[in-house]
């Protein structure tokens, strides 16, 4: 799915496609001189939160998708735009790879600069770790390369703060060796999702900390509903295979459990697809911190196809291992502040419902959320500690004092600091 198709379905004042640094700074400096915002796209899957765009700009970044990998030092230079199929291709051709997300069409940028959790996140950590510089177009014009050494303030912020602070044009990152990977979905019927999750709930609570899953309860629009468990490691599929016993003692129907590599098995198990052509999918999201018996009973109710809350999918992600330690000298986003990710997806029409199954199970948690899964258009007071808001804050009105640049989720400071 090409960029432009998805932004030129949204309503907007002007757009502009520049394709070099220098035309982002005449784009940036004729939207100052119309007094219009700007709202940046590169690959779309960021339109849900972004609302009304009639009266205000639209910035095409989709010219920048280049992709440079230096296999020697290990590192991938990379247009702004490019998604992440592009980068774990490239760089499995050099033995190398980054800590990817769970949908191949995801810009690399946009999914790092709000954290980046993935297929095998408990092993590779926040995608934001990854990042060594960032060259980025600041409101005010500025062509600038924000590294540790230039400016530690803003290359703090850029990783894993959300974003907001300019447009970026180019990134560097850190690649690591392509590990020993297996991975593969496990499958039962949709009314197996009480055992299945029950089993998968206890399972995780003593997995070893390089093992990544999620239980994803799915409506497809054709077939029957599933119970499904996608799950990867740095293992080989027979020792993969040996952990997964628990779980493979309750009788899936599907077993696709097998040796591959991060570019394989993106292609075969990526999230869907964005279609403009379909009506658009709204989402529910919470970070939780238990999934005790009862939890896991409302949680199959909620996904059963008569009686549950109209979700095309309820997906549960298990997060903690290297998500859940602080980075050595890390960004705005060090951690997950949870153990598990809820994210509800469907159609407008059961959006009542699925926000009432979030608000329930998110007695679960501490109403805390992961940034690249918050849907409304709201602040980031669920997403960051007040501190770390505050500073934000403080950094966002030095960059663009104006508000030159629109973003989905506004920086605001905190309300107060708990002591």
């Amino acid at each position: 799915m090409s960029t432009p198709s998805l932004i030129n379905i949204l309503p907007a004042a002007h757009r502009m496609a520049p394709e070099t640094p220098d035309e982002v700074a005449a784009a940036l400096a004729e939207a100052r001189r119309m007094e219009c915002k700007v709202v940046v796209f590169s690959t779309g899957h960021g339109i849900p939160p972004i609302g009304d765009t009639s009266d205000r700009i639209l910035l095409d970044m989709s010219a920048f998708d280049h992709v440079e990998i230096d296999p020697g030092a290990r590192v991938a230079r990379i247009g702004g735009s490019v998604q992440w199929m592009q980068l774990l291709e490239a760089a499995n051709e050099h033995g190398l790879t980054a800590p990817f997300g769970s949908a191949a069409s995801v810009g690399v940028a946009g999914y790092m600069m709000g954290g980046g959790i993935g297929f095998m996140s408990r092993h590779l950590g926040l995608g934001c770790n990854a990042i060594r510089a960032v060259e980025l177009v600041t409101p005010d014009g500025r062509i600038r390369r924000i590294d540790a050494g230039s400016d530690p303030d803003l290359f703090w912020a850029l990783r894993g703060g959300g974003g907001g602070f300019g447009v970026i044009t180019s990134l560097e990152l850190n690649l690591t060796p392509v590990p020993r990977m297996a991975g593969g979905v496990l499958g039962w019927g949709i009314e197996d999702a009480d055992r299945v999750l029950g089993a998968w709930a206890a399972w995780t609570r003593q997995v070893p900390g390089d093992v990544t899953s999620a239980v994803r309860l799915v409506h497809p629009p054709e077939g029957p509903a599933l119970t499904v468990v996608v799950v990867t490691a740095p293992r080989t599929a027979e020792d993969l295979s040996g952990l997964l016993e628990p779980l493979t003692e309750q009788m899936p129907i599907l077993n696709t459990v097998r040796d591959t590599d991060p570019g394989a098995f993106s292609r075969e198990y990526t999230d869907p697809e964005i279609d403009p052509t379909e009506p658009p999918h709204i989402y529910e999201h919470v970070l939780l911190d238990q999934l005790p018996p009862e939890a896991v009973q409302l949680m199959a109710e909620y996904a059963q196809p008569m009686t549950g809350c109209g979700a095309m999918m309820v997906e549960v992600r298990h997060l903690g291992g290297a998500l859940g330690r602080p980075a050595t000298g890390g960004g705005a986003m060090d951690r997950i502040d949870g153990e598990y990710s809820l994210f509800v997806l469907g159609y407008p029409e059961a959006g009542e419902k699925m926000a009432h199954a979030v608000d329930v199970l998110s007695d679960f948690g501490r109403g805390r959320t992961y940034f690249n899964f918050m849907r409304c258009r709201t602040g980031r007071e669920t997403a960051y500690d007040p501190v770390t808001i505050n500073r934000l804050a403080d950094l966002y009105e030095a960059v663009d004092p104006e508000g030159l640049l629109d973003h989905p989720h506004p920086i605001t400071r905190a309300a107060s600091i708990a002591v």
